[in-house]
This record gives structure tokens, C-alpha cells and sequence, in this order.
């Protein structure tokens, strides 16, 4: 199976849709019986990395190909989505060689179809949940045959597709994943403390990824003020802003810088407790933080997760058995429900063995078996 993988950003980056598309293409391309080429956009005003240098990057290994073309890029965000596939649609006859085309946003869908070429869309956002009349458009594109279908991080995200009444059988859940070498060999708490600098004989409430108050942060602030005796480190630090400003004064927080994929888990390592932070804002009200891609190496590290009972990360986490949930944006619940974790040595140490075992199917190569098999089904039913 020969798979173009039309990408509209330049590469590479350090937000999660580069980290999600690189991990997932590179699994991909390991399969015994799958070629991957990535269609980016080159950028007109730096050089632009070759396929070794984003294995380099992004720490993956698989056999991917890259294809560069020239368009706006850097330019206003809309014009770049709009730019790339229009250029790809002038190389239709590249294109062509491929068996279907991969992507993860609507007008690279556009232009597959109009093109005439298989396209499997994949996705972690609800898009008819969030504005209604997109409904109309995802219709339109499943009554297609070339529309072979879509792949989601969550089942909260398919069910917004499903409720539109289209066919089951073209939808597919494909969660994120870790790369399991990253977390060999396994560390313990003291090894991974005296790695990355943290203080031995103390408890240690971690959050790792991007550090900003949108995502919540706020919320570990208040549980750090509240727990003077509880250390609370962050990882993923890109500057000295709001954030940062209020949690350097205070003595039992840590900041740590952003660091290079591959890197992280001896931080997640050498804490007791990971944390996601307790409110239902970034998936509500942003719509863009749906079974957050931290959560994977998190379980991957086999601590115990504090996080919010939410519609998304129910699928993965179960309160009790490999996580502690709590009502997200009821202080008195966080606090509490915090309080009841960090206090109880037997209960972390359940936790996190539980979310270990967990872990060992949500690795990148599993989603990868499940995303090919998908699009192999697909590709037969429509050829038949």
C-alpha cells in the first residue's frame, strides 16, 4: 500500500499535531507492505529539513519518504491551509501513484476529491459538535466513494460523526500512542530524580507539556499553594510569561524547559503523581484538547494520573483503578480528591501499575496495524 500523507504545516515543530503526524506516519512506514511519502509545504524563508533530519527531530525511525513544495508559506494561517493542497492538486499525476491519500484537515479533503483520489481523513476533533453546520459538509464527503472514511483519537470525537447517521463501517478509533523504547530501560523514582535534578525523599506532583494558564494550569497552582509540602514540577517551559511569574515564587514548584522528544521520561519517572489539570476548559470551550497526547506517556510511565472525570479520557482512564479523577472546576473536589491520592503510598503505587499494564497496546505500532487495516478494508470495499 502506497500512502500519500498531505501535511499543511512546515516541519518540524514542537506543538502535538507535529508529534502526532510524525510518530504515526513513521509506525506506518515500518509495516512490512506500506510505503509513506509526506507531502509538506516548504518553507520560502528557512531551509527545510530533510526526512533524516525529522526522524532526528521528532526521534522516529521508520522508512518514510518526504516530497517538498513551494507555496505561501510563512503567510497568514488560512492561506497556508489553502495553499498546500491547491499546489498539490497541480501534481495530481504524483499523486495518482499513490493508493489512497492521508490527511487530517478539510480542504486537503477538497482536494483529494476533486482529484478523484481515495482519502482517509483522520482526526481528533468532534467538528459537528463544535459548529453544527459543518455537519452538512462531513454528509456531502461520506456520501463520496472516494471518501473511504475516517480514523479518530477518541470515540468522543466519532460519536459527533455517528450522530450525522453515517455508515459505522467507515469510521475507525485509532487512539495515539508512546514509542516504548523511549521509556527503556524503566527508572525508578531515585534513578530518574538524580537524573534530572529533583529532590529525593519528598513527594513530587508533575505536569509535563505545553506550559501556558490556557491549559488549566491555574488549577495545579492553587493544589501547590494549597500543599506547601507537596514539590509540583512542570515540564515544557518555552519563556518567562504568566505563568512562570507566579510559580518562581513559590518554593515548592519546579520549572523545567521545553525538552527534545525522546527526552521526557526520565521526568515523568521520578514523580509520584502526573497530573492533568482538573477542568473540562480546553475540551469544552476550545474544543481542541480531546484525549490530550501527554496522556499516552504518562501511562507509559506507570505513575499514578490525577485528572478530570471527563467525556474523553473516560475511554482510557477509570477512576480508582489507573487514575484518581476528580469533578474538573470544583475546587473543593480537586483539592480533596488530590489530597486522597498524594496522602496514600499504596493507592500511588496501584495506580501506576495498573496504568503500565495499560499502556502496553497503545503504543505507536499498534495504531499503526489498526490504521492500516482500516484503510486496507476500506480500499476493497470500494474497489468492489
Amino acid at each position: 500500500m502506497k500512502i500519500a500523507y498531505v501535511f499543511d504545516q512546515v516541519l518540524p515543530f514542537s506543538a502535538a499535531d507535529g508529534e502526532q503526524v510524525m510518530n504515526s506516519m513513521s509506525a506506518m512506514s515500518k509495516l512490512d507492505d506500506v510505503e509513506v511519502t509526506l507531502f509538506l509545504p516548504a518553507s520560502n524563508k528557512t531551509t527545510n529539513a530533510s526526512a533524516d533530519e525529522l526522524r532526528e527531530y521528532f526521534h522516529v525511525d521508520g522508512p518514510f519518504k518526504v516530497e517538498l513544495y513551494h507555496s505561501c508559506f510563512p503567510g497568514p494561517r488560512i492561506l497556508e491551509k489553502l495553499a498546500h493542497p491547491a499546489v498539490c492538486a497541480r501534481f495530481a499525476r504524483v499523486l495518482k501513484q499513490f493508493d489512497l491519500i492521508y490527511c487530517r484537515n478539510i480542504p486537503v479533503v477538497c482536494m483529494a476529491l476533486g482529484i478523484r483520489m481515495p482519502v482517509v481523513m483522520d482526526t481528533y476533533r468532534p467538528w459537528p459538535l463544535q459548529y453544527p453546520p459543518m455537519g452538512h459538509l462531513f454528509r456531502a464527503f461520506f456520501k463520496n466513494p472516494n471518501f473511504l472514511g475516517m480514523t479518530y483519537h477518541s470515540d468522543y470525537a466519532r460519536h459527533a460523526y455517528l450522530d450525522l447517521g453515517i455508515d459505522p463501517e467507515k469510521t475507525c478509533i485509532a487512539h495515539n500512542g508512546y514509542q516504548k523504547d523511549h521509556y527503556e530501560p524503566v527508572l525508578t523514582r531515585e534513578q530518574a530524580r538524580e537524573i534530572v535534578g529533583l529532590p529525593q525523599n519528598v513527594k513530587i506532583a508533575m505536569y509535563s507539556g505545553r506550559v501556558d494558564l490556557k491549559k488549566g494550569l491555574d488549577h495545579i497552582l492553587r493544589l501547590a499553594e494549597a500543599r506547601p509540602d507537596i514539590h509540583f514540577a512542570f515540564v515544557g517551559s518555552r519563556e518567562r510569561g504568566d505563568f512562570e511569574i507566579v510559580a518562581e515564587q513559590m518554593a515548592n514548584c519546579h520549572i523545567f524547559g521545553w525538552k527534545q522528544y525522546g527526552s521526557i521520561a526520565p521526568y515523568l519517572y521520578a514523580a509520584d503523581v502526573l497530573i492533568i489539570p482538573p477542568t473540562a476548559g480546553p475540551l469544552k470551550k476550545a474544543g481542541n484538547t480531546v484525549l490530550p497526547i501527554k496522556l499516552y506517556a504518562y501511562l507509559a510511565a506507570g505513575r499514578a494520573i490525577y485528572a478530570p472525570d471527563a467525556p474523553d479520557t473516560a475511554e482510557l482512564l477509570e477512576h480508582g483503578r489507573n487514575a484518581w479523577l476528580v469533578k474538573p472546576d470544583d475546587d473543593n473536589a480537586e483539592l480533596s480528591g488530590f489530597n486522597e491520592l498524594i496522602d496514600n503510598d499504596e493507592l500511588i503505587h496501584k495506580l501506576g501499575a495498573e496504568a503500565a499494564k495499560d499502556a502496553e497496546n497503545l503504543t505507536w505500532d499498534a495504531r499503526a496495524h489498526i490504521v492500516h487495516d482500516f484503510m486496507l478494508k476500506r480500499l476493497n470495499a470500494r474497489n468492489h
